[in-house]
C-alpha cells in the first residue's frame, strides 16, 4: 500500500510538472514568488515550552504554481504541504498531498468551466487509520454549480468514499446568513490563524452524502435551501429568507433547520443595518431540545455586534448573551493601519470577567512584511509569534 501511495504522489506530481511547463513554454514567463518563516513561543505547563517554526515557499510562473509550508518543533519535523496547481483558462488541476508528520492526504482536483456551468471532481487518498496504525482509503466528491439564470445558483456535491461535504463550501451551511453575520465571523478571525476544512474520508468506496443548495437573490430577496441525503435518505434540510434594502443598507433574515423527519432543529433571526461607518448586527438563535421535552425549540443566544470607523481606527465588538440572558461572552476588537504600519488587538471576556488578549502587528516595506502576534490570558503567555513574509515578481 505505501508503495502505491507513493506511485499516485509520484505520478499526479510529474502529470502537473509536466502540464505546467508546457504551459509556460507555450506562453510568455510571468515569475513570482514569496518566502516565509515564522517562529512561535508556547508554554507547557507545568513548567517548560515548545519553539515550532514554519517555512513556506511559493512561486507561479505563467499559470504553473507550487507552495510548499514545512513546520519543526524541538522534536523535529512536525508537517509537510505540497500543493501544486496548473492554470489552463476554463480548466484547473491542483494537487495537495500532506505529511503529518507521516503521509496522510493526497488530493487531486480538477475543475472546468463552460458557459456558466463548473464542473469539479476531487479524487483522495487518506490515512484514516493514524500513525501507529496506517489505514488508507480512497475518497471522491463530484460537484456541479450553475448560476447561468440571473439570480439563481444551484450547487451540487456528491461524495463516495467521503462525508462532512459542507466543507468544501467553507463549511457554511446558511450562505446568507454567514454573509450578514460578517461582524461575527470577522472577531473570530482577527488572530486566529485560517482552518483547513477537509471532507472526511471513511473505509469503501461507496455513495457516502449528497448535497444540494438552491440560492436566490433578486430584486432584494434573499433565500436558501440547501439538503443533505445519505445512503439511508434524507438527514438534514435548512431554509433561510430574508430581504435586503438599498438605502439605508438594512437586511432581515430567518433560518430553521429540520432533520430527516421534519423536526425542528434550530431556528435564527438576523437583522444588519449598516447606516455611513456604523454597523449593527442582532443575531437571534433558537435551538433543539433533548426529548421528553414537549416543546421542540427554545431560545438558546442573543448577539449583538457593533462596528464603527473613527479616526481611521476600527472599532469592531460582539457580545454574546446564553438561554438564560446572562452575559455570555464579549469580544471587542481594535484595528488600525498607518502605512506602513498595522495594528491589531482582540480582548475577550466571559462571565468571570476577563478571558484573553490578542495583539498582532506588521510592517511592510519593499516587498517584506515583519509580524508579530502575542496571545495572554490571566495565566499568563499563551503563545508568542514572529515573523517575516517577502514576496518577489519578475
Amino acid at each position: 500500500m505505501r508503495r502505491m501511495c507513493a506511485r499516485i504522489v509520484l505520478c499526479g506530481f510529474v502529470l502537473l510538472f509536466t502540464v505546467g511547463m508546457g504551459v509556460v513554454t507555450a506562453s510568455e514567463v510571468g515569475f513570482s514568488g514569496s518566502v516565509g518563516l515564522d517562529i512561535s513561543y508556547t508554554p507547557v505547563p507545568p513548567a517548560s515550552y515548545n519553539i515550532g517554526s514554519d517555512l513556506t515557499l511559493a512561486f507561479s510562473v505563467s499559470g504553473f504554481t507550487f507552495t510548499s509550508a514545512t513546520g519543526f518543533d524541538l522534536t523535529g519535523f512536525q508537517s509537510e504541504v505540497v500543493t501544486l496547481a496548473v492554470d489552463l483558462g476554463a480548466v484547473q488541476i491542483s494537487e495537495e498531498i500532506r505529511f503529518e508528520p507521516h503521509f496522510t492526504w493526497n488530493e487531486l482536483s480538477v475543475d472546468l468551466s463552460i458557459v456558466g456551468v463548473e464542473i469539479g471532481f476531487d479524487l483522495i487518498l487518506a490515512d484514516i487509520g493514524g500513525p501507529q496504525t496506517p489505514s488508507y482509503s480512497m475518497g471522491s466528491v463530484l460537484e456541479l454549480s450553475s448560476s447561468i439564470i440571473c439570480g439563481f445558483t444551484i450547487t451540487s456535491l456528491t461524495g463516495f468514499g467521503a462525508e462532512d461535504l459542507i466543507n468544501l463550501l467553507g463549511g457554511i451551511e446558511a450562505p446568507f446568513s454567514y454573509q450578514l453575520l460578517y461582524l461575527f465571523n470577522h472577531l473570530d478571525g482577527v488572530c486566529a490563524a485560517p482552518i483547513v476544512l477537509d471532507v472526511t474520508i471513511v473505509p469503501d468506496f461507496y455513495f457516502e452524502e449528497e448535497l444540494f443548495r438552491l440560492e436566490v437573490e433578486t430584486m432584494g430577496l434573499i433565500a436558501s435551501n440547501t439538503i443533505w441525503f445519505d445512503e439511508t435518505g434524507l438527514t438534514k434540510l435548512l431554509f433561510e429568507m430574508g430581504y435586503r434594502f438599498e438605502e439605508p443598507l438594512m437586511a432581515f433574515l430567518a433560518s430553521m433547520s429540520l432533520d430527516g423527519g421534519f423536526a425542528i432543529t434550530g431556528m435564527d433571526f438576523i437583522v444588519d443595518l449598516e447606516i455611513d461607518v456604523v454597523r449593527f448586527t442582532s443575531h437571534t438563535s433558537f435551538a433543539e431540545v433533548p426529548p421528553p421535552s414537549l416543546i421542540p425549540i427554545v431560545f438558546d443566544s442573543q448577539g449583538f455586534a457593533v462596528s464603527f470607523e473613527l479616526c481611521s481606527v476600527l472599532i469592531t465588538t460582539a457580545t454574546t448573551f446564553d438561554s438564560s440572558f446572562f452575559f455570555a461572552e464579549q469580544l471587542i476588537a481594535i484595528e488600525a493601519s498607518i502605512d506602513p504600519v498595522t495594528f491589531k488587538s482582540l480582548t475577550t471576556f466571559d462571565a468571570a470577567g476577563f478571558a484573553g488578549q490578542c495583539i498582532y502587528a506588521d510592517v511592510q516595506f519593499c516587498g517584506v512584511i515583519l509580524f508579530t502576534k502575542a496571545e495572554f490570558d490571566f495565566s499568563g503567555i499563551q503563545l508568542v509569534t514572529i515573523g517575516f513574509e517577502l514576496a518577489f515578481g519578475i
